[in-house]
């Protein structure tokens, strides 16, 4: 924990020290990073999040509807889905599409030398390859979650009228179940899980040494505690809040 928060604050740190030619690279491989991670998982995160949230709602309003507690069912779009869920599922997405790649990358740079040749020119490899990298799972997390959220509103609104609920009525219970405590800690989420899919898979893609069999260990490394993280740090906002 103590060297990952070193390597956390180190690519912080080294965003401040950017020169001007320095930011024109980062902004390039920031946005392509963002294509790969946002752009091209936007598919997958509809397909689940409009399969979740219509399994669950249709459910919900069937069971609620017999005791005549449908108006539940905005609070449990907003705490289930958009809150809980939403965050979660978008994150460990990313954290297997993403991290697997950045984790094999940069060990791969790693094992070819290109790190240290980096050091030998007197570029930061932090500057270049951690910080776009780690910008890149912020926004991209970010974005997907708000993607998320809206198809799961959306497919609430399918499930809810296709057991019998007006669509003005569905509304009605989502806005008034929504808080704006709700929408931050939705936000704050994205910025922690964005955050340790951006830092962990980079500390473990340059931990390696110059052993090609290392690529794959730490790729699987940095998957597995990108998801333990997420985890926890999930259970620590439902602990705090």
């Amino acid at each position: 924990m103590g060297a990952l928060a070193r390597f956390g604050f180190g690519a912080v740190r080294a965003a401040t020290q950017l020169t001007a030619a320095g930011r024109a690279v980062t902004v390039r491989i920031g946005i392509n990073q963002v294509r790969f991670t946002a752009l091209n998982a936007v598919g997958l995160v509809t397909l689940l999040s409009g399969i979740l949230s219509f399994l669950v709602i249709s459910q919900a309003t069937r069971e609620l509807g017999r005791i005549g507690a449908t108006d539940l069912i905005g609070t449990l779009i907003v705490v289930a889905i958009v809150r809980e869920l939403g965050p979660l599922i978008t994150a460990l997405v990313v954290a297997g599409r993403s991290g697997t790649a950045i984790a094999a990358e940069l060990a791969t740079n790693q094992v070819l030398g290109e790190v240290r040749a980096l050091e030998g020119m007197g570029i930061d490899p932090k500057q270049y390859l951690v910080l776009p990298r780690f910008a890149g799972s912020l926004i991209s997390m970010f974005t997907l979650l708000v993607v998320f959220d809206l198809v799961a509103v959306l497919a609430g609104y399918g499930a809810t009228s296709f057991n019998g609920m007006s669509g003005a009525r569905y509304f009605d219970i989502v806005l008034a179940s929504l808080s704006a405590r709700d929408v931050l800690l939705t936000v704050l989420k994205a910025l922690a899980f964005g955050l340790i899919v951006g830092v962990v898979p980079s500390y473990f893609g340059l931990s390696v040494r110059r052993a090609p069999t290392e690529i794959p260990i730490a790729a699987s490394r940095a998957v597995v505690s990108a998801i333990v993280g997420i985890f926890l740090c999930s259970a620590l906002f439902v602990a705090l809040g």
